[in-house]
C-alpha cells in the first residue's frame, strides 16, 4: 500500500498529540530525499524523538522513534538553510490541506531578538513528483529540497522568492466532506466511456488522497467484487458502496484506526499494510499495533533492513563469483604451464648424456642416440641437437633450458598453491556467508573479511544496529541444549572452532566434524564416568557437524566423532585445520527442522 492521505491523516494526529509545541532540537539528512527531525517533546522533556521524513518514490515514509540515527548523514545547501532556520524552533501545528498527500508542518522560529513570522515547512507525499518545501509565512518559497524552474516546469515553479502553489487538485473530491446525495450523484452523472471503469477506479479517481488498495477495501466492505463495472451497478449496490464509504470516512474523523501489517505464513516477511480495518488479505498474517506510528515504524525499519540485507548480498555475491571465477581462471593457467615445465628435469638429463658422449658426436648431427644411465631400465632415447652447435654447445644449451626451466617451475609452484589458499579462504567466506545469509551484522562481517583481504571496497558507514554481546564476542562458539540435556557447542568459523576444540573443550568430550569437508567443530560436554553419552544426543550433534558443513545439501553425510583428547594441531596449521585419530563413523541425513527445534542457548 502506497502513503495515503488516510495515512497522513493518522499519522498528523499522533505527531500534533506528541509534539506539538516541542522544540526541534536539529535536523539532519541521511539521504538524498529524506530528512530527520530531531524533537523533544513537551510531555517528555528529557528524551529527544526523531521524526523520519522520506520522499524516496520507491519508499516514501513518515514516522517517529526514540532510537537515534545511525546511518551516515550528508550535508546539503537545502539542509544548511533548514537547520539555520527551524533549529530551537517549536512545532505549533500540522495541517492536512483538502486531505491531499500533502502535510504542512506550522514552525515558529526560535527568536533571539524581536518577533520573527512562522515558517512552513510542506511535505509533498507524491511519488516522483514529491517535494519538501519551506515557506515564509506569506507562502513564499525560500528553499526546496527539489528546486524546479521554468525549464522543467511552465505551470509550477519551485524556486526562491516565488509564491507556493499547491499542486493540482485533479478536480477531486475532498472525501471527508461529502453527503449520501452527493455520493450517489457520482454514478449518475457519469459519462458513456466513464462505464468501463472498474468500482475501485471510480472510487480512487473521484476522490482525493485514496490508493488503489483503501479504494478496494471500499468496495470489499460493501460486499461487492473491486472489479465489477459500473455498467453493472444497481442502485442497491450504489446504497452499500455508501455505506461502506461512509463507514470509512466516520473512523477517519474520529480517528478510528486499526494498523496492522500483513506478513507471509511461511517467511514471515511484510507483504502489504493497512491503516484502516482491510479485509482483503485472509491468506497473510495479520500483526496489530495501537497506532499507526507503531505500525509504520515496524514497517519502514524492516523494509530498510531488507533492503540493506539484499544489497549486501548482491554485493558479496558479486564479489564472490567474480574473485573465484578470476582465481579458478589463474589456478588452470597455472597447472597447464606447470605440465608444460615439469618435465624440466629430462633436459638436465639430456646434456648429461651428450657430455658422456662427446666422442660420438659431430658438428652438424641433428640427433644422438644414447643409453639413458639415469633410467632404471637404462633404455635407448633420441636427443635432438641444433646442427650449427659443437655438441659441448649442445650440451650447455641444454643445460640452460634446465636452470631456466627449474626457476619457472619453483615460481609457477609458488604461484598456484598461493592461489590454492586463495581460493580456500574464499570457499570458507562463502560457507560462512551462506549459513546466515539473512543476517545483516553477520554479512557485514563477511563483507569486511572480503574487503580486508583485498577482494571489494570498504564502506565507511557504520552498523545500524547496536551490537549484541554475541558479536561482540567473536570467538564464542554457539551452544544448544539436547533433548537428553547434554550441553553441545558448534563453531560458526576457523576462530571459534579452534577457540571451541582447544580452549574450551576438556579431553573427555566428544569432538564431532564432517568427514574431509570443510565445517564446523561440534563438541559435545562430557558429564563424567558415571553417565554414558545417549545415542540420540550422539545424533543430533552429528546432525548439527553436518548442518554446520559444505555437505548439508548432499542426501547423507559421513560424520567422524573421536574424544577431544585425540585430536591435535598440526605445527603452523590455520586455523581450523586439526588432525584426529581413533575416530568413528556416522552417516547422517540432515534433518533442518530437528536443528531448528533444539534449544539454543547463544
Amino acid at each position: 500500500m502506497s502513503l495515503d492521505s488516510i495515512t497522513l491523516e493518522a499519522m498528523r494526529k499522533e505527531l500534533l498529540d506528541k509534539f506539538k509545541e516541542g522544540k526541534i532540537v536539529n535536523l539532519i539528512q541521511t539521504k538524498k530525499y529524506k530528512i530527520i527531525i530531531e524533537i523533544k517533546s513537551v510531555k517528555f522533556l528529557t528524551t529527544t524523538f526523531y521524526i523520519h521524513i522520506s520522499l524516496d518514490p520507491s519508499l516514501p515514509e513518515i514516522y517517529f522513534t526514540e532510537l537515534e540515527n545511525r546511518q551516515q548523514t550528508i550535508i546539503s545547501p537545502f539542509l544548511t538553510l533548514l537547520q539555520n532556520q527551524l533549529k530551537g524552533g517549536k512545532l505549533l501545528d500540522i495541517e492536512h490541506p483538502n486531505f491531499d498527500r500533502i502535510l504542512h508542518f506550522i514552525i515558529k522560529p526560535y527568536q533571539k531578538f524581536g518577533k520573527l513570522p512562522n515558517k512552513i515547512l510542506v511535505v509533498e507525499f507524491m511519488g516522483k513528483h514529491g517535494n519538501m518545501i519551506l515557506l515564509k509565512g506569506d507562502k513564499t518559497i525560500e528553499t526546496a529540497i527539489k528546486l524546479i524552474d521554468s525549464n522543467i516546469s511552465r505551470y509550477r515553479e519551485i524556486m526562491p522568492g516565488k509564491l507556493y502553489i499547491p499542486p493540482p487538485s485533479q478536480n477531486k473530491i475532498d472525501p471527508l466532506n461529502i453527503n449520501r446525495e452527493s455520493f450517489l450523484n457520482i454514478f449518475n452523472s457519469l459519462s458513456a466511456e466513464n462505464k468501463d471503469l472498474t468500482l475501485w477506479e471510480l472510487i480512487q479517481d473521484s476522490f482525493t488522497g485514496l490508493s488503489p488498495q483503501s479504494a478496494k477495501e471500499v468496495v470489499l466492505q460493501a460486499n461487492l467484487s473491486p472489479e465489477k463495472y459500473l455498467s453493472e451497478v444497481s442502485g442497491s449496490d450504489e446504497e452499500m458502496l455508501w455505506t461502506s464509504f461512509n463507514r470509512m470516512v466516520t473512523d477517519i474523523k474520529n480517528h478510528n484506526f486499526q494498523p496492522a501489517l500483513f506478513l507471509d505464513p511461511l517467511s514471515k516477511k511484510i507483504k502489504t499494510w493497512s491503516i484502516i480495518d482491510s479485509v482483503q488479505f485472509p491468506k497473510y498474517h495479520r500483526k496489530t499495533f495501537k497506532d499507526a506510528n507503531s505500525c509504520l515504524e515496524s514497517l519502514f525499519s524492516e523494509l530498510e533492513r531488507e533492503r540493506e540485507i539484499l544489497s549486501m548480498q548482491n554485493k558479496i555475491d558479486q564479489i564472490i563469483r567474480k574473485n573465484m571465477d578470476k582465481i579458478n581462471n589463474k589456478i588452470s593457467d597455472y597447472q597447464k604451464k606447470l605440465e608444460e615445465v615439469k618435465n624440466c628435469e629430462q633436459y638436465k638429463i639430456n646434456g648429461e648424456l651428450i657430455k658422456a658422449n662427446l666422442a660420438g658426436i659431430k658438428r652438424g648431427d641433428r640427433e644422438i642416440t644414447a643409453i639413458n644411465y639415469y633410467s632404471p631400465r637404462q633404455e635407448n632415447i633420441t636427443i635432438p641437437l641444433n646442427d650449427k652447435l659443437t655438441p659441448l654447445e649442445n650440451a650447455r644449451l641444454y643445460f640452460k633450458k634446465y636452470r631456466k626451466t627449474k626457476d619457472s617451475y619453483q615460481i609457477i609452484s609458488e604461484q598456484l598453491q598461493s592461489h590454492q589458499l586463495k581460493l580456500a579462504r574464499l570457499t570458507e567466506l562463502q560457507r560462512l556467508y551462506e549459513q546466515e545469509i539473512n543476517s545483516l551484522p553477520h554479512l557485514l562481517k563477511i563483507y569486511n573479511k572480503l574487503t580486508g583481504l583485498g577482494w571489494g571496497k570498504k564502506i565507511a558507514a557504520p552498523l545500524p544496529h547496536k551490537k549484541s554481546k554475541k558479536e561482540k564476542n567473536r570467538l564464542a562458539p554457539v551452544k544448544y541444549i539436547s533433548k537428553d540435556g547434554w550441553e553441545i557447542y558448534v563453531g560458526k568459523n576457523n576462530l571459534q572452532n579452534d577457540f571451541l576444540t582447544f580452549k574450551l573443550a576438556s579431553g573427555n568430550d566428544t569432538w564431532l566434524h564432517a568427514k574431509n569437508i570443510q565445517g564446523s567443530h561440534v563438541i559435545i560436554k562430557n558429564k563424567g564416568d558415571k553417565q554414558s553419552l545417549p545415542l540420540s544426543t550422539l545424533i543430533q550433534a552429528a546432525n548439527l557437524a553436518a548442518y554446520f558443513s559444505k555437505a548439508k545439501k548432499d542426501n547423507k553425510v559421513l560424520v567422524d566423532y573421536t574424544l577431544k583428547k585425540y585430536v591435535k594441531k598440526p605445527k603452523n596449521a590455520k586455523p581450523g585445520m586439526v588432525i584426529y585419530s581413533h575416530e568413528k563413523g556416522l552417516w547422517i541425513k540432515v534433518d533442518p527442522e530437528e536443528i531448528r527445534n533444539l534449544k539454543k542457548i547463544s
